[in-house]
Parts: C-alpha cells; sequence; structure tokens
C-alpha cells in the first residue's frame, strides 16, 4: 500500500541459478528500465514426409522446442536514469532503494558536461557474465527465472545482441540496448508430468503396487488386456499371477 501510494514502479527481476533445482539463486538482477514490451515464441517441429511424384508433404509429429521470449534491456550510465541493482541471492529492493528510484526519476535530467561519465560497458559485462557466461565450476551457463508482475518464467539465456547507441566525446559508449532471447526449460519431473507418455508404441517401466494385476496394468497401457502373455515372456515370468509389490515389470513397444 506505501508503495502504491509513493507511485513505486515494480521492476522486472531475474534470478540466477546454477542448477535446474531453482532451490536457492546465487544472485538477483533488478533492470534499470521495465521494458517497454516483450515477444513469445512458439513453434511445432514436422517431419516431412514426401512420395515420389506427390506435389505436398505429408506432415508428422516430430518435437514441441520449448517457448522462446524475447526482452529488449536498457542499459544507461548517462545518470538521467536511476542505475540498476544487483542483490546476492533471492535479494528485494529496500524502499530506499525505491525511494531512491523516484527522486532519480524525479531530479532535473541536469548532467555536468565537465563530469567523467561512466562507461555503460561494465554494466553489460556484468550483466553478461551473470546470464549467458560460462561458469568453471558447474560447466554451463546459468538457469534464470524472470520474474514481472504475473509474468514468471524458467529459462536460460539462448542470444543476447548488444547495440550501443549513445557516446561520449571521447567514444565510450553510455547507452546500450540489449537484445535477450530466453527459452523456456523445465526439470526431468515436470517433463514427465506434462508429456504424459502413455503412447503404446513406447517401452513403459512399471512398479508394481499392492494389488496390482500383470492383466489391469497391460490393459491401462496398451488399452488392450490380451498383451499380458508377452509382457510376461519379456520379463520372463513363470507365471503371470505370480508378481510382488515392488517389482519392476517392463511393458514393451507394440511392433
Amino acid at each position: 500500500m506505501i508503495q502504491a501510494a509513493l507511485g513505486i514502479i515494480e521492476k522486472m527481476r531475474i534470478e540466477v541459478y546454477d542448477n535446474s533445482t531453482y532451490s536457492t539463486p546465487t544472485k538477483t538482477i533488478f533492470v534499470q528500465l521495465n521494458p517497454e514490451k516483450y515477444s513469445r515464441r512458439n513453434n511445432v517441429v514436422f517431419s516431412e514426409d514426401q512420395p515420389l511424384g506427390a506435389s505436398a508433404n505429408n506432415l508428422r509429429f516430430n518435437r514441441s522446442p520449448s517457448e522462446e521470449v524475447t526482452f529488449d534491456f536498457v542499459f544507461d550510465s548517462s545518470g538521467v536514469v536511476p542505475p540498476g541493482k544487483i542483490k546476492d541471492g533471492k535479494g528485494e529492493l529496500s524502499l530506499l532503494d525505491k525511494a531512491g528510484d523516484i527522486l532519480g526519476a524525479l531530479a532535473p535530467a541536469i548532467v555536468n558536461p565537465f563530469a567523467e561519465v561512466k562507461s555503460v560497458e561494465d554494466d553489460v559485462e556484468e550483466f553478461k557474465n551473470l546470464t549467458i557466461g560460462y561458469n568453471g565450476d558447474t560447466h554451463q551457463t546459468a538457469y534464470l527465472q524472470l520474474l514481472w508482475g504475473g509474468f514468471k518464467l524458467q529459462c536460460r539465456l539462448k542470444s543476447m545482441d548488444i547495440d550501443y547507441t549513445l557516446f561520449t566525446k571521447s567514444g565510450k559508449p553510455i547507452r546500450a540496448k540489449v537484445k535477450c532471447v530466453f527459452k523456456a526449460t523445465a526439470t526431468h519431473q515436470i517433463m514427465v508430468a506434462q508429456q504424459n507418455k502413455t503412447s503404446p508404441d513406447l517401452t513403459h517401466l512399471r512398479t508394481v503396487n499392492m494389488n496390482d494385476h500383470l492383466t489391469l496394468m497391460a490393459e491401462d497401457i496398451y488399452k488392450n488386456p490380451s498383451y499380458y502373455i508377452d509382457v510376461a515372456q519379456n520379463n520372463k515370468l513363470l507365471s503371470f499371477r505370480k508378481i510382488e509389490t515392488g517389482q519392476n515389470i517392463t511393458f514393451p513397444p507394440i511392433k
């Protein structure tokens, strides 16, 4: 309520993680300026079969790549815009930080022409190292979580294009536009839950629970109970009636 009364704008933040568990971030980046827009891209990859002499392709589903989201971030060291901030861990901006942003935005945009203006290159380089830089300890780039209002995305940075657009008389860049393409990622558990692969043309591994019956398990996977004999033979079971709780049963694909 205090923030609303003061007109405090919630800054977009990027949490940086070492691994895909997304347990505890190492850093939290608060952007200097919220993006004016962002774009989302989804696509499907097909396998294209075209018989000899045919005039069209038979498109068969291959896979659905992860969603890609594009943001443009602005970095400015001229002093006209309050600087961005990087906090350790799951950082939060204090009211003092936010009040400083308001005062900076309301202050007259007067820059001392004789003062040495800091180059924006250091800020861009730090952002680059945190988001797409190679980590020698984990042997990979960072896992990221984008948070802005109701928007949330667990992802990794796929590409970064940097355009420097404003310079001092000595040629130092003091403004940059950084275009970032983030590719959504998910843990193995989430992927399994989302895909829910129960197709009979795939190999399945099931653990026998209490009161499970091989015939019912086969019917659940193949939509046909008659395949239980093949399952019993594939698993070298002496009898389809003798399966034990905790036993792993492999259900081969139907060919």
